[in-house]
């Protein structure tokens, strides 16, 4: 049977909506199977059989593809290669430290999988999808609402009935404990105070989400004063505005001191023009939110000694260790094999696979930075239907998750959380596949360049 491009968008449209619904729910499966049913479905074979399905929808979309397989690579062929060289250099040197292919498979997952994740949904929408409309744009929106709304309804079930809980799945109230039962509320530290981490596996993967979306969200609240003053005459509006009120409350409540500073510089970054205009009024926000981070920091000494004695610890084991222990051998790692556990993505990363690897990864992401570049010189200098226009402001929009997390993995392993990577770097990199359709290689800039202009 020969499948016709309209039945395959509609295919790959409809796979789209029910894969992120099932990633939604993924964690209370998760718990379910593996805890509650006691089955013999562990988490590691749900987890294996996620990733297969998504491969397998890639590659059934990369059959079906019409041609445009070629045009694509024409675009991020470079990337690909440079990504596939960074993939063999860390499985090449996991070899040569004797790593067993399961922390290899695990070095991968907490490492990188986030790209093969960005990248493969970068290929589904360039070849499969011609164009997006206003339909798709009010799916995304209404799937963060949805997971904003039953998250919040998830955790006063807890409060409102705690038993029903205990006697289906959850644990008592505690910290973080790997293979055991997941507690009803995360603490912070012992018999510390509760953490909300609503339908995700743990309160610092809810809020790495959080702020990677945040952006987003924030594009959809209001747009001037005045329609602030009128939003309860418009229900649009109005919703648009709760959802950006219960977005910040949910990262606060999180008590996660990354995803609030994240949060505090994504918001800063977009209120450039009114910081200036008030900027005793922002330093005072400013204040606020310091404040915040340092009393959470007093609320959690364990975890804030714990923080700092982590980030300093590991410095010389990357120092004398320039081609890092290999994969797998640092980070969430240690849950199954090994003991270096630095609260640091970036320590993480160059304990596992080194420095020369970290500079591999550098230059792949110097190549997608490339791409989103020549993105915006062609809808600066070139114009697009309404629709390409409302999809490229989204997607400028989820690049500023590229601050949040700078932010952030300077005091987590933000990668920990595959269910958190898929959510946000599908529909970053479906967008991102879409836009780099649209401009010509007269629209490129080479690195070179690039870096000509900078200088002036």
């Amino acid at each position: 049977m020969i499948f016709q491009p309209t039945f395959m968008q509609k295919f790959i449209k409809q796979f789209l909506k029910y894969f992120f619904i099932a990633i939604v729910a993924y964690h209370i499966v998760v718990t379910i199977l593996s805890y509650w049913l006691d089955l013999w479905i562990s988490q590691s074979n749900i987890s294996i059989f996620r990733d297969a399905l998504w491969i397998c929808f890639v590659i059934i979309v990369g059959i079906w593809s019409d041609g445009w397989i070629v045009w694509y690579l024409k675009k991020w062929k470079k990337v690909w290669i440079w990504f596939a060289i960074l993939i063999l250099f860390s499985l090449w040197i996991s070899y040569l430290k004797w790593v067993s292919l399961s922390n290899m498979m695990i070095g991968i997952k907490y490492g990188f999988y986030f790209l093969v994740i960005f990248l493969t949904a970068s290929f589904v929408w360039y070849v499969g999808i011609k164009n997006f409309d206003k339909k798709d744009f009010g799916w995304i929106q209404y799937l963060l609402m949805w997971i904003l709304g039953l998250g919040f309804i998830w955790q006063f079930l807890k409060i409102i009935k705690p038993d029903l809980f205990f006697g289906l799945w959850y644990g008592k109230l505690d910290d973080f404990a790997y293979g055991t039962n997941p507690p009803i509320y995360y603490l912070t530290g012992y018999e510390g105070t509760m953490r909300w981490q609503w339908l995700f596996a743990w309160p610092n993967n809810y809020g790495y989400f959080l702020v990677a979306f945040l952006p987003a969200i924030l594009l959809w609240r209001w747009g001037t004063w005045q329609e602030m003053k009128d939003f309860l005459k418009n229900p649009s509006k109005n919703m648009n505005f709760s959802l950006t009120i219960l977005w910040i409350v949910a990262i606060i409540l999180t008590l996660s001191r990354a995803a609030i500073l994240g949060m505090a510089v994504v918001i800063a970054f977009l209120s450039k023009n009114w910081i200036k205009e008030h900027k005793k009024l922002a330093i005072w926000v400013f204040g606020v939110v310091l404040a915040g981070i340092v009393w959470l920091s007093f609320l959690k000494p364990e975890s804030t000694i714990g923080h700092l004695k982590s980030n300093f610890a590991y410095i010389w084991e990357i120092v004398d260790n320039p081609l890092g222990h290999g994969l797998g051998s640092s980070g969430p790692a240690i849950h199954h094999e090994w003991t270096m556990l630095p609260e640091n993505y970036f320590m993480q990363i160059m304990l596992d696979s080194g420095s020369v690897w970290f500079i591999l990864r550098c230059v792949v992401i110097l190549g997608i930075l490339m791409i989103f570049r020549a993105i915006q010189n062609n809808f600066k200098n070139k114009k697009h239907s309404e629709e390409d226009c409302a999809t490229f402001l989204l997607w400028k929009r989820l690049l500023l998750w590229w601050l949040g997390l700078l932010i952030i993995g300077l005091f987590l392993h933000v990668f920990e959380d595959s269910m958190v990577n898929y959510l946000f770097f599908c529909i970053f990199g479906l967008l991102s596949g879409y836009l780099s359709k649209l401009y010509t290689a007269k629209d490129e800039i080479k690195p070179f360049e690039l870096l000509k202009n900078r200088e002036k």
